[in-house]
């Protein structure tokens, strides 16, 4: 039997891809390798991260790759509770007694949803969201007119083929108040020629004002087979290469900085509006962020953005006064009195 307790020791561990990879290759090819046929693995961990060891062994089990069973004791009951509780109930809620539910109560109100979902509830994402709020994606079913929009787009590449990541390009447009639309979203993981293809027709259809990308992307090789396709099908559009500084938490934050402020206004009836919102709400500990990517690239173009114009109201023909009064008959000359 292999016993496997706490594969990270920080909240920091579990957000970095690289420390994250590196326990899920020594679980693969050190513990797991050692143990005898047929011998039992007992992993016991707090859930920090969709993509944690954990979060890849019940992939496992969900593919039948493997077979597992979960015991998932959270603070607070939720349904099918393995100890019985009614849902919403603490654990060891006893006021005469060992009142270990007075503390959980503390503790709820002094940590943040995301740290009390993966700390206390065994979920690494918490339901509301944390570093985005699902309050901030306001519905909507109709949007402004064209014409008094300023429209822009922002993408995050996958420059490496079969390498699993997706691509990203989302179309925003921003009305005369500022308020911000998700106006277009194409997302897949395909070759570089077809990204390149879906990114030329946007802009054929949207004509963006200007469009935000990473610097490091570009310059991995797909940069002169964009420039070359833009030009083939006249899709022009100002391309801004942004670095790639600090942490995706970090660059996001203008996005962020907005969408409280603001709100982001997305089609709800869209078929991918769940796949979106699941991704924002579980950031930073959910599997994919390439879509958060793109929003932080746009984010960074903020303080470049144009508002939209409302309409003009055509001008009402002013009369043209040519100079001509009639004169009273009273005051006219006596040649002009008729009887």
């Amino acid at each position: 039997m292999g016993l496997g307790d706490d594969f990270f020791g920080s909240r920091e561990d579990a957000y970095s891809e690289t420390v994250r990879q590196k326990r899920w290759d020594w679980y693969i090819d050190d513990f797991s390798a050692r143990l005898k046929p047929g011998a039992k693995r007992i992993l016991m961990n707090t859930r920090w991260h969709e993509e944690d060891v954990a979060g890849r062994v019940l992939q496992q089990i969900e593919r039948k790759v493997i077979k597992g069973r979960v015991i998932s004791i959270s603070a607070v009951a939720d349904a099918e509770d393995p100890l019985g509780r009614k849902t919403g109930e603490y654990l060891w809620d006893e006021p005469d007694g060992y009142n270990y539910g007075a503390f959980l109560r503390a503790r709820q109100r002094e940590t943040s949803p995301m740290m009390w979902s993966a700390l206390y509830q065994q979920r690494p994402v918490p339901e509301e969201g944390d570093y985005f709020k699902a309050a901030w994606l306001k519905p909507c079913d109709k949007v402004p007119a064209r014409e008094a929009m300023r429209v822009y787009g922002g993408s995050d590449y996958a420059v490496t083929a079969d390498g699993g990541d997706y691509t990203v390009h989302f179309v925003v447009g921003l009305d005369p108040e500022g308020h911000m639309y998700l106006l277009d979203r194409w997302r897949k993981q395909s070759s570089s020629d077809e990204w390149i293809e879906a990114f030329c027709d946007l802009v054929l259809e949207w004509k963006p004002m200007g469009w935000a990308e990473e610097k490091g992307q570009i310059s991995a090789g797909v940069g002169p087979a964009l420039d070359k396709r833009q030009r083939e099908k006249k899709a022009y559009c100002y391309r801004q290469q942004l670095p790639a500084k600090g942490d995706k938490a970090v660059r996001a934050q203008s996005i962020r900085g907005r969408m409280a402020l603001e709100g982001l206004y997305v089609p709800t009836n869209a078929p991918w509006f769940a796949e979106f919102k699941s991704e924002l709400l579980s950031f930073p500990a959910g599997k994919h962020d390439d879509q958060v990517d793109a929003l932080g690239l746009i984010g960074q173009l903020l303080d470049q953005m144009v508002p939209g114009q409302k309409p003009k109201t055509p001008d009402k023909p002013k009369k043209v006064d040519s100079g001509y009064r009639p004169i009273p008959l009273w005051e006219r000359p006596d040649d002009w009195m008729m009887f």
